[in-house]
């Protein structure tokens, strides 16, 4: 009976509070046009609401001689926290870059600081949140307060972690454990150990994630926090899916889903509903996944959240194919669209070790600067300068396809379980320990394209090697590097589904791991010499 009176006043409070904040922006404005004792009885108008709002722990009451700059101060920075809380993080940022240059208290300055890190964050603006998260901790780490340093850390290793770059989330979160164990502060330690969960399952070690969210869950259930625990069971969720342990997770979502639509935590609702169609999907019950995507990507759109919208796309995009694949490549363009503004957001540093990590790099470069090659071709096309091209292209290529021999020789031996691999000069002895490896790297390669966690750096972890070992002992039986020998993989699979399956190309791309079409066709032609159209109508 209690549970229902606590969501009956809490359902009030939210329409209550919903009837108020309509008045914001027409209160700002008025605050704007406004001067001396009028501005200053309307700022106190709007901190009224702001603390109605709980955003205040207490109730701000500027005097009427306060100075212009401390009363802006104030007003924008509490208007930056209500669009943040909001979750319109656009207009955060624009009031949070109107009081950061006011800001005259360190500490206040930190908290704008990281603020606005936070809403860069929420667009999935990297470079710009990463920036502003790193002023944070150095203010931070001047006032030698463990607490709050440790707090700027887990900011910093979330934003690196939705960067794609795992390995320089763990440096950070372990860093911030490290301090917060030096202060009692559990409430903290519970956001910690959640976000090293979260670290750990991206560089896929669920079984170091699960030790991690099992302290936060455990952390809450004494705070007796279940609001916060509700959020810790969402990440646990991303674990169990992770261990395969696909029941589980279900079980901890059906409380979490409810729980964040009553309490309307959009952002956490879209990520939880992303997990359930996650879980569902890997049991083959794709229509009961659809609805659930359905609902992450609406929360996405609204939001401006890139990332959280590229997880449901994808989803929708597999949910969709066997029934309705008509709808799936629509939702694959969505994914596609979607990829290109990430990448224009983020850090071009960001993207350089991204793309190093799957060997786009070059193809990228190709792809922007084909319209010059085609103009130079264009220009070039006088006939001994043509001549002379079309020798240099036949010698490349007849080098690059007697290596290319040997590669495919080294599939075709693993695909049909023999151990020799016949070479031009000599034979080649491959014990048995060499073909399980290059059997083990083709299995574990295909079942990452699958679930769209490609990536060298997973691909060791896996085989328990770290990434050195593994392009070492891969290069001693090929003589490619790793990366070389999973770029073929992928490709010898590519030209397998458009030899046996009716996908389109741009479908056959994504389920190799390419992200564009444009890249994979240019390396499909590159290594067999033909595009992917070309090669599919070569028999025809």
């Amino acid at each position: 009976m209690n549970k229902y009176i606590i969501l009956f006043f809490l359902g009030l409070s939210s329409v209550s509070f919903a009837l108020k904040s309509q008045n914001i922006d027409q209160q700002l404005s008025y605050y704007q046009e406004s001067n001396g004792k009028q501005q200053v009885r309307i700022a106190n108008e709007i901190m009224k609401i702001y603390n109605n709002a709980q955003l205040t722990e207490e109730l701000v009451v500027f005097k009427d001689n306060t100075h212009i700059d401390s009363l802006n101060q104030q007003v924008w920075y509490w208007t930056a926290e209500y669009y943040y809380d909001q979750q319109d993080f656009k207009k955060a940022i624009e009031y949070g870059n109107k009081a950061l240059p006011l800001c005259r208290d360190k500490g206040i300055e930190a908290d704008c600081l990281n603020l606005l890190a936070m809403a860069h964050f929420r667009l999935s603006q990297f470079r710009e949140a990463a920036s502003y998260a790193k002023q944070c901790y150095i203010l931070d780490e001047k006032s030698g307060d463990l607490d709050v340093m440790s707090s700027s850390l887990n900011t910093i290793a979330g934003i690196y972690l939705g960067a794609n770059q795992p390995r320089e989330a763990e440096k950070y979160i372990l860093k911030a454990i490290q301090l917060a164990k030096q202060v009692d502060n559990p409430a903290r330690m519970s956001v910690l150990q959640g976000k090293a969960s979260e670290v750990y399952h991206a560089l896929v070690n669920d079984k170091k994630a699960l030790e991690h969210i099992n302290i936060a869950c455990d952390i809450e259930k004494k705070l007796g926090r279940d609001d916060m625990l509700m959020v810790r069971y969402a990440q646990k969720a991303s674990v169990l899916i992770g261990l395969e342990r696909y029941g589980e997770a279900e079980t901890l979502l059906k409380d979490v889903i409810p729980f964040m639509r009553k309490v309307q935590d959009k952002i956490s609702l879209g990520i939880a509903c992303n997990k359930m169609g996650k879980a569902l999907l890997a049991q083959q019950r794709n229509k009961e996944a659809i609805p659930y995507f359905r609902e992450a990507a609406k929360i996405f759109v609204e939001s401006g959240d890139i990332a959280n919208e590229m997880h449901s796309r994808r989803g929708l995009y597999e949910s969709l194919w066997n029934n309705n694949p008509d709808s799936a490549k629509i939702e694959l363009n969505r994914f596609d669209l979607l990829k290109d503004s990430l990448y224009s957001n983020a850090n071009a540093e960001t993207l350089a070790r991204y793309n190093a990590e799957f060997g786009f790099d070059e193809l990228q470069k190709q792809n922007e600067s084909q319209k010059k090659v085609m103009l130079y071709v264009i220009l070039a096309s006088i006939f001994l300068a043509a001549l002379l091209a079309l020798l240099v292209w036949w010698l490349m290529n007849r080098r690059l396809k007697m290596r290319e021999d040997a590669l495919n020789a080294t599939i075709k031996a693993l695909s049909s379980e023999k151990n020799i691999v016949n070479d031009k000069k000599e034979n080649i002895q491959l014990n048995s320990q060499d073909n399980e490896l290059l059997q083990k790297v083709i299995d574990v390669v295909k079942n990452q394209m699958s679930n769209g966690s490609l990536s060298i750096e997973s691909l060791a972890n896996d085989m328990c090697l770290s990434r050195s070992q593994l392009n070492r002992r891969i290069k001693a039986v090929t003589g490619v590097t790793s990366q070389q020998y999973v770029m073929r993989v992928r490709l010898e699979h590519a030209k397998n589904l458009l030899d046996d399956s009716n996908l389109q190309v741009s479908e056959v791309a994504y389920q190799c791991g390419f992200d564009d079409v444009a890249s994979f066709s240019r390396a499909f032609k590159r290594t067999f010499g033909k595009s992917p159209s070309q090669h599919r109508n070569a028999d025809k």
